[in-house]
């Protein structure tokens, strides 16, 4: 058994369920009531997941069966094979290191700012869930493709359930201002 390609595969499988854990988390934080353990897990899990996107990365310098260099790995669409898919996964971790980076420094970047980047999160997940639905030899089995598809459906319905709640609250509160 090639080791590598497992633990390849097993940290980015890791780092992709990581990730959908941290924007869900991210989206039911509007939940009242339960805000602050909800936002403690959303920043954590969205931490350890660029962490496991970082070790993913490290790893596929050391596949035999294709091998991946610094170039491959940190210049979107350098790979030979899978170009697209690839490239897109490269953009997707650079966009997270910027959200992360910006919530680490909330204060210093100001709100506007933080909140700005921090929407970036949805085209990261997006391009995270793009890359994984089509790419490695995993993605083909019933399992993976349930996965990717069932965490699809939760982020695209939690998304919807966190706008309609947001322009319910703006609404009240425009209302109650008129009053």
């Amino acid at each position: 058994m090639n080791w590598i390609w497992f633990l390849v595969r097993i940290t980015g499988l890791a780092a992709y369920l990581l990730l959908t854990l941290s924007v869900l988390a991210g989206i039911y934080r509007h939940i009242p009531r339960k805000k602050a353990p909800i936002l403690e897990f959303h920043q954590i899990i969205g931490q350890v997941a660029l962490l496991g996107i970082a070790l993913h990365a490290f790893l596929l310098f050391f596949d035999h069966y294709e091998p991946y260099s610094l170039s491959t790995v940190l210049i979107p669409f350098m790979s030979e094979n899978h170009r697209f898919l690839i490239g897109i996964r490269t953009i997707s971790a650079y966009l997270l290191i910027l959200v992360v980076v910006t919530s680490d420094f909330m204060k210093a970047v100001g709100k506007s700012a933080w909140k700005k980047a921090h929407y970036l999160v949805f085209p990261v997940w997006f391009l995270a869930w793009l890359h994984s639905v089509n790419i490695g030899s995993d993605s083909g089995t019933v399992w993976a493709q349930g996965l990717y598809w069932g965490s699809f459906v939760a982020v695209l319905l939690s998304t919807f359930y966190m706008v309609v709640g947001i322009n319910r609250k703006n609404k009240s509160s425009y209302l109650e201002e008129r009053a």
